[in-house]
């Protein structure tokens, strides 16, 4: 039998419940209302091995219960599973067709992508949010962003990002109302790029 990690042995989650859980849903909504604009992450959380601060904190934030995470396998760790099963009473699936969210790194395998739910034309909401842990978010113009939400243009630059996931990311956004959302995840900030957005790349 494999042994249970002990509640004592597992990293506290948000100290205050329902204000940090509040100030981090807010930024996120903040996020996904204006795309590739650059958040803080409004309070400090300690992240468990897998993950960073800004993924823990947007999973223990939106994640619960009904809603089923994905962990890639470089994210995928006893600590991170232990984790998010304690603090959001999560289901952890073992395939990224399920997920309501999913985790992943931007220097790891990224061809599960194309697994992931985009919803239907009755339910689009039964789609993915992949948080994509990445290295730094910054300004840039490395790719110029349009759409709703953005009053002309938005600068916003990823380094690491490949063609292919361009390519995906042109695909998924012709796919709308269906289609699954971004969550670019530096370790203290965020920067959000919905199904709806346009991406010129430079």
């Amino acid at each position: 039998m494999i042994p249970q990690p002990r509640t004592a042995d597992l990293l506290r989650g948000f100290e205050n419940a329902a204000f940090d859980s509040n100030a981090v849903f807010r930024t996120i909504l903040d996020a996904m209302a204006h795309p590739g604009r650059i958040y803080d992450l409004p309070l400090d959380v300690p992240a468990p091995a897998g993950l960073n601060k800004s993924a823990t904190a947007f999973l223990l934030a939106m994640a619960d219960m009904d809603t089923t995470i994905w962990l890639s396998p470089d994210c995928a760790s006893d600590a991170a599973n232990a984790h998010l099963k304690f603090h959001c009473g999560s289901p952890i699936s073992s395939t990224p067709s399920a997920a309501d969210f999913a985790v992943a790194r931007l220097d790891g395998d990224l061809a599960f992508i194309k697994e992931l739910p985009i919803g239907n034309a009755e339910y689009p909401d039964q789609s993915a949010t992949l948080i994509l842990m990445v290295e730094d978010i910054s300004d840039k113009a490395d790719m110029i962003l349009q759409g709703p939400g953005i009053k002309d243009s938005q600068h916003l630059s990823v380094p690491g990002l490949p063609a292919a996931f361009h390519a995906w990311r042109a695909e998924n956004h012709h796919l709308f109302p269906c289609g699954v959302d971004v969550i670019f995840a530096a370790d203290r900030k965020i920067a959000a790029l919905p199904r709806t957005t346009r991406i010129e790349v430079r």
